[in-house]
């Protein structure tokens, strides 16, 4: 009776996928809003059924999509398969939402960068730089504006080369928080829909409540020391790790700072609006950005909450 009611089940989610896959590639505007759905079917199977049994209903979506799409669509296919069927045995292993987003996000990221190589190796040289093509477009708009009489000023079109090629150098973290972002809204979406299928679904803790490792304070001081006796030199490896590595530690700093602002929204008892401006307004003005990162540094140096609950 189980394996008939794993198969009956298995064959539902399958069709699901199919519908969701197809709309994926062949409808573009719906398709988008397909797309983020493609993770369900694979997170609720697995999170009901056997590792094994899981593992052969993901092969069969995959041959599925092979069909669908052709070798060229399996990549992007195993972006979803594999990310929701390894959620979902976390799930089934009552690990808690945390871990179970990391470990999403390490396989989603993974997932990128195979589907970027294959890709890549597809359009050959057809390939497209992203970084490439922006500088290219910004090239020709200079010219342009040159051409029309209105020549940008030297110190604005070095500004934008500096820009250029500090994003390029920074690809690896941007990717890893597009990866972070990406299974955010992915569990935002798709963990109610799974709790009212009968999945056991986790909860985070308040975001009040987030720390990040005290040792992510000691890695930001030594790298700081670091770059003051080696300088980073831009085109040099030491100038690739230490402006990816520091992004990432200042990334980590200002979670906490903003977590910091959350709990002391919620001690205060402010209205909850506050700190989502606060939230908004330090990610678009950079010296609000600061300070609120400068609060994470305080607060994991100097336990901040503990000092202030005791004073209540």
């Amino acid at each position: 009776m189980d394996n008939k009611k794993m198969i009956t089940e298995g064959v539902k989610r399958a069709i699901i996928f199919a519908v969701l896959f197809t709309l994926t590639l062949y409808i573009p505007g719906l398709g988008m809003i397909a797309s983020l759905f493609l993770l369900l079917p694979f997170l609720a199977y697995s999170a009901k059924y056997p590792a094994r049994t899981a593992i052969s209903f993901a092969a069969i979506c995959l041959i599925i999509s092979l069909l669908l799409g052709g070798l060229p669509a399996v990549p992007f296919a195993l972006l979803f398969i594999m990310t929701g069927t390894i959620m979902g045995n976390m799930i089934q292993k009552n690990r808690d939402k945390f871990s179970i987003f990391m470990a999403g996000s390490l396989i989603f990221l993974l997932n990128i960068v195979v589907l970027y190589v294959t890709i890549m190796g597809v359009a050959g040289d057809q390939a497209v730089d992203i970084s490439a093509s922006f500088k290219q477009s910004y090239e020709d708009s200079a010219k342009l504006m040159e051409s029309m009489g209105n020549p940008l000023p030297e110190a604005a079109i070095e500004q934008a080369q500096e820009v250029f090629d500090y994003l390029t150098a920074l690809m690896p973290s941007l990717l890893v928080l597009f990866s972070l972002g990406s299974i955010l809204i992915l569990m935002a979406i798709n963990f109610p829909i799974a709790k009212k299928m009968g999945v056991d679904v986790p909860t985070f803790k308040p975001f009040r409540e987030w720390h990040v490792p005290k040792s992510i304070l000691w890695y930001y001081i030594i790298l700081l020391v670091m770059s003051l006796v080696a300088v980073p030199e831009k085109g040099s490896m030491w100038y690739f790790f230490y402006i990816n590595i520091m992004f990432m530690l200042q990334f980590c700093l200002l979670l906490q700072g903003l977590s910091f602002l959350y709990f002391i929204a919620h001690l205060k008892k402010w209205p909850k609006i506050l700190p989502i401006l606060l939230t908004v307004f330090s990610i678009l003005f950079l010296p609000l950005l600061y300070i609120v990162r400068l609060l994470g540094i305080i607060d994991l140096g100097f336990d901040l909450r503990q000092r202030l609950q005791r004073k209540r």
